[in-house]
């Protein structure tokens, strides 16, 4: 939904969080997607996961063959690969997954990438902005 900028400053006048946000943006229009704390969390899970295993890739820090395999063994770590009726292995959506799941995969993923060193590589500055981005929120 697309709301202005001023009617968002009117109505969340007293949150600082808020109108930090809202400065940063440029223009009038800004868009809003309502959603549950849960779903918002997952989102948010979303966004880290990906860009952690982006930046867990490009620095050449990981053992796997592929970017796939390395998504693949995160999901499983989450959870989210199963067995059919038939045998067959089936992969669930992150989005489907659980705020517990992603958060097992999550510090999975954050341990090994410090376990092989990518702070000290390529995408170390990358790396420690994703982890001071983390920081932050969970302040």
């Amino acid at each position: 939904m697309n709301l202005s900028k001023s009617y968002l400053l009117e109505r969340f006048a007293g949150n600082e969080a808020i109108l930090n946000r809202l400065d940063k943006i440029t223009g009038d229009t800004v868009c809003v997607k309502l959603m549950t704390p849960e779903a918002a969390k997952t989102d948010e899970q979303n966004r880290l996961f990906h860009a952690l295993l982006n930046v867990f890739w490009d620095s050449g820090c990981s053992s796997f063959m592929d970017m796939d395999d390395m998504r693949l063994y995160y999901k499983r770590t989450a959870g989210l690969i199963h067995k059919n009726k038939y045998g067959f292995l089936v992969e669930s959506s992150w989005g489907t997954a659980k705020k517990e799941q992603a958060g097992r995969a999550i510090d999975a993923l954050l341990h090994d990438m410090d376990l092989s060193g990518v702070i000290g590589s390529s995408m170390g500055k990358k790396y420690q902005d994703i982890l001071t981005h983390i920081r932050k929120e969970t302040i």
